[in-house]
């Protein structure tokens, strides 16, 4: 039942309007943010990605792998978007979830979905990325630094694959 709301919410979302990680009215210099897409298998991606940034909702790599991918039946590639931020505090939406080639591979393998806000502090000159961990365990995500690796906002934890 979840992965049949998880799909029903991907294909409505389609239908919704997007805007840029920095307002068209900002001057000034941005950051960059690199949405994540693993492969796990041919049929199987774990994604951590962006979807909000100050209430803008922004155009993710789930939604772009899934127009990608029209078409291709049981078989999956990833396609990871980027986003300029403002060099200003925000509060940005993450999330991290399983996205399989099709909908009814979902509804009969291990899902996990989870979203949450944080605070993130951009520095000047840094790029970081959207990182995350899939196990049965937990299902995770948080901002990083490219360089370091190091986690530079709290974590979104939830539910892990094991139901």
């Amino acid at each position: 039942m979840r992965a049949l709301a998880l799909a029903a919410a991907l294909t409505l979302a389609g239908c919704a309007s997007f805007e840029a990680a920095t307002p068209p009215d900002y001057v000034g210099a941005t950051v960059n943010v690199a949405d994540q897409a693993q492969q796990v298998s041919g049929r199987l991606l774990h994604v951590f990605e962006m979807t909000q940034v100050d209430g803008r909702r922004l155009s993710t790599t789930s939604r772009a792998t899934v127009s990608a991918n029209q078409g291709r039946g049981f078989a999956v590639s990833p396609v990871a978007l980027t986003n300029e931020l403002p060099l200003r505090p925000a509060r940005v939406t993450l999330q991290a979830m399983t996205q399989y080639a099709a909908p009814i591979l979902a509804m009969t393998s291990p899902t996990c979905q989870v979203r949450g806000e944080v605070t993130f502090r951009p520095e000047s000159g840094k790029a970081y990325r959207v990182a995350g961990r899939i196990t049965p365990e937990a299902c995770e995500v948080w901002l990083e630094d490219l360089d370091t690796g190091q986690p530079v906002t709290d974590k979104v934890s939830g539910r892990g694959t094991r139901s």
